[in-house]
């Protein structure tokens, strides 16, 4: 009776676990994701940074530039993602501020010094502290 119990219990919180995490649902919350406009040179996610010259990508739920920079479509490196940001200032006014169906330009072609000086603009930025208004004044002086 209390070997039932035991493995009842450890199937419930189990369960509840996999409904918790999201991984007994086959949705995924991505396929929300609005397309934007057809371009020839449009971001796709198999597509490797050296092929991409400029395109765009819409920006989904929970994305952020950290993580659109470091997809391999388009810089693959994180780090570059105040280069994202430079490209977007008009969209963007705070990097850690960036909305669903955003659609943001991502441009390539950028020198090995431009791409160091985003890294260490990236490595100088503080820890994101939460925030719903764009703030005045940037913690760092992006470009």
């Amino acid at each position: 009776m209390l070997k039932r119990k035991k493995e009842f219990l450890l199937c419930f919180y189990l369960g509840i676990g996999l409904l918790v995490c999201g991984c007994g649902s086959t949705k995924r919350i991505e396929s929300t994701a609005i397309p934007s406009k057809p371009m020839s040179n449009e971001v796709t996610p198999g597509q490797k940074a050296s092929q991409l010259t400029s395109g765009n990508y819409v920006v989904l739920k929970h994305d952020c530039l950290w993580k659109i920079a470091g997809l391999p479509g388009i810089y693959g490196d994180s780090f570059q993602w105040p280069i994202l940001f430079k490209t977007n200032r008009d969209e963007i006014k705070d990097p850690d501020l960036i909305y669903p169906r955003q659609d943001l330009r991502v441009e390539n072609g950028y020198s090995i010094e431009e791409k160091n000086n985003a890294r260490q603009m990236a490595m100088a930025t503080p820890k994101y502290v939460p925030h719903i208004k764009p703030r005045e004044t940037l913690p760092v002086d992006y470009f």
